[in-house]
């Protein structure tokens, strides 16, 4: 190869690298500005129940957290297939708009119905129209094979934004007051967000390349609801939505546990949920990592199971040593339950060569995880408020994560029985046509004189 032609293509490569990169960092600046935040609610709950809405109940006021982890969810239902009819652009600028216009209402409401509308509806709907559009277009711009862990990557802004919201939150409260605080992130996510806005690229399937695969003149199909919501899919979302109930209970109990079990100062419990989240951007990066050199279903089975048997330790812990030890290890886990739902659903129509349609697939296990989400943190305070206590807390949700443990195992099973099935027909159907030939075999005949007693031609 000359050695102009090498240059521009090594130039060609770079700037393609460079381009698919930078949604990577598009995606993380969109989880860090909508997950990142929505992980911080505990900080926000802490306030309100000891200032703006100390007349009201802890149970109402996390009603204004869970309506804004809700709607991230629900409205996936809608953003997931928008992103695939390639509406990316128009997503992203509505739902950032959403999402600093709930931040900078957060920062004018003082009473719970404002609030309620600010920071659960308005916050809420934002979050949810940018968050499966952005995980959808990292899967889009990388090898199916390749794109767990750019994925993870990118979902660590969660993370680190539920590290950085609570710390930020408690140093600019005790400066410049709460009001001025929301202002100042309403600013750090318009910031991100603009970014986001002027850097996503979705993927564009070039001409020369459908031309390469014959499918210059062959579209594809619409995709019908019908076509979306077959088994494997609600199987999936059912158990994802289960996987919610249990998941974010410690984020939410965590606090109270320490203050009345341990008898803790309220901070420590605010620093440990900073930890919890901090603790999560390391799991998301190591079991991403093992499912991409693995089996994603697989992993995330194993992975709910150690859940459920952390849930059951924790009911144990009666020192600052235990907590710690608990809060690393949760977190860990909890990280790797989260990213790891986009990678196993890739990785459960990859295997059957139908990937079509992956954002509104995620969009809709998106929406399931939300009902699980709005649900759970509320049995739990039930069950909290009754005489069982933490005990019992811990109790259930480590029982519903065994259980969870054991139907994915089945799941998976019954996946695998159906591939080889399907696998064993093509093979007979393959079979069957080789055995039988186009044109059935003719007896031998010898040529007939015709009446004139000659032979036919």
């Amino acid at each position: 190869m000359p050695k102009a032609q090498r240059s521009t293509t090594s130039q060609e490569f770079s700037s393609a690298a460079w381009g698919t990169w930078n949604q990577v960092a598009v995606s993380f600046y969109v989880c860090f500005s909508t997950m990142g935040i929505s992980n911080s609610f505990g900080v926000f709950q802490s306030y309100y129940e000891s200032n703006l809405l100390e007349s009201y109940s802890a149970s109402t006021i996390s009603w204004i957290g869970t309506t804004q982890g809700f709607l991230l969810s629900l409205v996936s239902f809608l953003s997931g297939p928008l992103y695939d009819k390639g509406y990316v652009r128009y997503l992203f600028y509505v739902g950032s708009a959403l999402n600093v216009v709930g931040l900078l209402g957060t920062s004018f409401a003082a009473q719970y119905a404002t609030i309620f509308l600010a920071f659960g509806v308005a916050l809420g709907l934002g979050c949810g129209i940018l968050y499966v559009p952005a995980i959808a277009l990292v899967s889009s711009h990388f090898e199916e094979t390749g794109a767990d862990l750019p994925t993870a990557i990118a979902m660590t802004g969660s993370s680190i934004g539920g590290i950085v919201y609570p710390i930020l939150f408690r140093q600019l409260v005790q400066a410049v007051g709460f009001f001025s605080t929301c202002r100042v992130f309403a600013g750090i996510n318009g910031a991100l967000l603009l970014a986001a806005c002027l850097f996503v690229k979705p993927k564009e399937v070039k001409k020369e390349e459908e031309m390469e695969e014959g499918r210059e003149d062959r579209p594809r199909p619409p995709l019908t609801w019908r076509a979306l919501l077959d088994w494997k899919l609600l199987a999936f979302g059912g158990l994802a939505l289960l996987m919610n109930v249990g998941i974010d209970v410690p984020f939410y109990f965590i606090p109270t546990f320490v203050r009345n079990q341990l008898k803790l100062s309220p901070e420590v419990g605010d620093s440990l949920l900073a930890g919890l989240n901090a603790s999560s951007l390391f799991g998301r990066l190591f079991l991403n990592w093992l499912a991409e050199h693995s089996n994603a279903l697989v992993v995330w089975q194993f992975t709910i199971l150690i859940t459920g048997v952390l849930l059951f330790w924790w009911f144990t812990i009666n020192n600052l040593e235990g907590i710690i030890e608990f809060v690393i290890c949760y977190g860990f886990v909890d990280g790797g339950l989260i990213s790891l739902i986009a990678p196993s659903l890739r990785t459960l129509y990859r295997d059957e060569g139908d990937e079509a349609a992956f954002g509104a697939r995620l969009g809709i296990v998106e929406g399931l995880q939300g009902v699980g989400f709005l649900i759970g943190p509320p049995i739990a305070g039930a069950i909290l408020d009754s005489p069982a206590g933490y005990l019992g807390v811990s109790v259930f949700n480590g029982t519903l994560f065994f259980v969870l443990s054991f139907l994915v195992g089945v799941f998976f099973t019954r996946k695998i029985l159906v591939k080889e099935s399907s696998k064993k027909e093509k093979k007979d159907d393959s079979r069957n046509q080789l055995l039988q030939p186009d044109q059935p075999n003719q007896p031998y005949q010898l040529d007939q004189p015709d009446q004139s007693g000659r032979l036919a031609d």
